[in-house]
């Protein structure tokens, strides 16, 4: 039964008939582009400069030309990636390349993937559009900590294409999660997927675009009452904030298209929805310091030397390097499934083996965090930062932010494999933060540090465009 009740800012969503989640008119590619799956690509932020190439390859019509385009030493104020984009695009419409939506839909999303930890998952969400809200109005609430750079290369993308390409992930609370049951009964056991994207990874990203009165209408009764979590895309969502303050918010009525953001809406009920760890890898620290660090944390942390793990071999024998790290991460990994809460791996070339560190001394985190709520205080990501890397190595916040001595790693397998090989000094392995923390943190009011949490498999770019002209 859809509820009647209402959280307190659904009043205002009355008064102003402003829908918080709402259907849109998408652009999307058109069939005669191509096959979907060499027109997406990942999220800008993260490939680098070889599936960059990998991508302008797969097509002349691939997204990462608008989303991630090159640039050349010859660029300027009147020709650059972000010009290059708006023509792109205004090209791409013209030809028919992109066509949009002939009324508003929202498109379902399922995704069916393995995880980082091997184990296969089934997700679900929505792509829709979300009526923009200011962090202090209660409606969309941050969890992590950003930075200015990503920020202002998104806004002149924006301005210069008047496009929003990417979506932020934005989490919801529904439990029993009416909504997806109602787009399995209608749509997800009885209709073909309107298309299926398969990633190198193996994810298979399905899609049911769909008009439909009733399940639009039971996306609008559950959701305009709810608050909601950005779990991915926070530099997104700040810079739609900003372009909506550039454009003039609030001077249209009915809203205007700049008034909402694209948005990937998923439950946090959904028995797919993961949440990985990010590690920490180690680089140009004093060898000293890193030697004597499993004593100077022995009074705060217990130290177990994990058995059957020893000095990872010379960067030079190739084998023996495999070897270490295959045995290392089974018993770091074992270590960590044993002790879920306040516990970290340590390995690198600067130990001679494998060690586990656990919490002991609670206070000690509680005063390394002062002002902050005792979930905030407990985190992984909190102890880690704070009573290792800030108090007994010496970094600064600043030092994690800029990413100066320390590598954030989320593929576990690539991370051992750089300390086997000697890249790195050490590395820091962690369990993921849980979701009932995320809500906790957010919903308080509360960011976590940088790279608190890891939500796999990131959606594709290029599935849907919410055009920021007009009305939606």
């Amino acid at each position: 039964m859809i509820p009647e009740t209402a959280h307190p800012s659904e009043s205002l969503h009355k008064e102003k008939h402003v829908q918080t989640v709402a259907p849109f008119r998408a652009w999307r590619y058109a069939p005669a582009a191509g096959e979907l799956g060499r027109l997406v690509a990942p999220p800008y932020d993260v490939i680098g400069p070889q599936l960059q190439s990998r991508l302008y390859a797969a097509s002349r019509y691939n997204v990462v030309r608008v989303d991630l385009g090159m640039t050349t030493p010859s660029d300027g104020d009147c020709d650059n990636q972000y010009t290059r984009a708006a023509a792109q695009l205004a090209g791409w419409k013209r030809e028919g390349v992109l066509v949009r939506d002939p009324e508003p839909s929202l498109t379902f999303v399922e995704e069916r993937f393995t995880g980082p930890d091997g184990k296969p998952s089934v997700r679900h969400g929505f792509l829709a559009v979300i009526r923009l809200h200011e962090f202090d109005q209660g409606v969309v609430f941050p969890h992590e900590q950003t930075l200015s750079g990503p920020k202002e290369d998104r806004f002149r993308l924006m301005t210069a294409t008047s496009m929003s390409l990417s979506p932020v992930f934005l989490l919801y609370d529904l439990p029993g999660d009416d909504i997806t049951a109602a787009w399995a009964s209608r749509l997800g056991s009885a209709v073909s997927p309107a298309s299926t994207v398969t990633d190198e990874a193996g994810t298979v990203t399905s899609l049911w675009p769909t008009a439909d009165p009733e399940l639009l209408d039971i996306v609008r009764r559950y959701l305009d009452p709810s608050r909601f979590i950005i779990a991915d895309g926070h530099h997104r969502y700040e810079t739609a904030l900003r372009y909506q303050k550039a454009q003039g918010a609030g001077a249209g009525d009915p809203p205007q298209a700049f008034d909402y953001a694209l948005a990937y809406l998923s439950n946090m009920a959904d028995p797919g929805l993961e949440v990985y760890s990010t590690h920490r890898l180690m680089s140009g620290l004093d060898p000293k310091m890193l030697a004597g660090l499993t004593r100077s944390l022995a009074g705060i942390f217990e130290v177990d030397k994990l058995t059957g793990t020893a000095d990872p071999p010379r960067a030079d024998d190739p084998d023996a390097a495999a070897q270490a790290s295959r045995i290392t991460q089974t018993a770091i990994t074992t270590y960590l499934a044993d002790h879920p809460r306040a516990a970290f791996g340590l390995w690198g070339p600067a130990f001679d083996a494998a060690y586990g560190l656990r919490l002991t001394d609670e206070a000690a985190a509680r005063a390394a965090a002062p002002g902050h709520s005792a979930t905030y205080q407990e985190l992984d990501v909190t102890i880690l930062q704070t009573l290792i890397l800030e108090e007994a190595l010496g970094l600064t916040a600043d030092d994690m932010a800029t990413e100066k001595h320390v590598t954030y790693f989320k593929d576990l397998t690539e991370a051992f494999a750089r300390l086997a090989a000697g890249d790195f000094q050490a590395g820091f392995f962690m369990n993921p933060t849980r979701l009932d923390q995320i809500r906790a943190c957010a919903f308080s009011g509360e960011r976590m540090p940088q790279k608190a949490t890891f939500f796999y498999p990131k959606l594709p770019t290029g599935l849907v465009f919410h055009d920021l002209t007009g009305t939606l």
